[in-house]
């Protein structure tokens, strides 16, 4: 059994995130993960480095927890991989697995682009698109709406420790409808255990990079975790807001 988080964030490369990617590891190994995949805000979300930044410069200090992490767990038998969460204009995010730092470098085009052209190219540079924390609605979202995405997505965030459990119990029910990919994180901040229920997915094997992580996830090899304590989740929950599926 290996267990592989898939959403965090450093404070380099999050404006929320608190500790630092080499803060990360040795937390992660004491809970008995195996790899954990950083996911920092990327640059319409909650992002850290100033967008008046040059391109260049931008992709460098958001990736810089990244490679902290990574550089912190040299030879210590834990795994770190590269991802992002954007966000998009009525706040919804989305995981995206499988392209690298360089990848990112080469396109400052991005910073331009909508959801639909920004996920579209994502997918067919051979990326995995998860949307995070479906159903979420805080008093921080500036939007009049829910925008939920099985069009654009490949699966969804069906456990998230910060989610409240009647958001996830819609996003599992959700996955289950269209058919989707399904994924747990948990979206952790700091590394300190302020959250009950961990997330991430269970591996049967070892993922020797993120691409075999992807493969894992897209062959439903990877369990979700979480999800046991949805069970007594209230069914008559209801969105705040009006929800839009596209």
């Amino acid at each position: 059994m290996f267990k592989y988080e898939l959403h965090l964030h450093t404070s380099q490369g999050s404006g929320c995130g608190f500790s630092e990617g080499k803060e990360y590891v040795q937390f992660y190994k004491e809970l008995g993960y195996s790899g954990a995949v950083v996911t920092d805000h990327f640059y319409h979300g909650n992002t850290r480095p100033s967008r008046n930044l040059s391109w260049n410069q931008y992709i460098d200090e958001y990736t810089s927890g990244y490679y902290d992490m990574k550089k912190a767990a040299e030879g210590k038998d834990f795994d770190v991989f590269f991802g992002i969460e954007e966000r998009f204009d009525c706040w919804d995010e989305y995981l995206i697995y499988g392209l690298e730092p360089e990848w990112f470098i080469n396109r400052p085009e991005l910073r331009d682009m909508k959801r639909e052209e920004f996920l579209t190219l994502a997918k067919e540079n051979g990326a995995l698109i998860i949307q995070a924390h479906p159903y979420r609605y805080r008093s921080y979202v500036k939007t009049d709406r829910l925008i939920i995405s099985p069009s654009l997505a490949d699966g969804f965030e069906v456990f998230n420790s910060c989610n409240f459990p009647e958001e996830n119990k819609l996003a599992l029910n959700l996955a289950i409808k269209e058919k989707k990919l399904m994924t747990s994180g948990s979206d952790r901040h700091r590394a300190t255990n302020y959250i009950d229920t961990p997330g991430g997915v269970i591996l049967p094997q070892r993922a020797g990079s993120v691409h075999e992580l992807i493969d894992l996830i897209r062959g439903g090899k990877a369990k979700p975790m979480g999800i046991e304590t949805l069970n007594d989740a209230d069914d008559s929950f209801t969105p705040e807001l009006p929800v839009e599926y596209i």
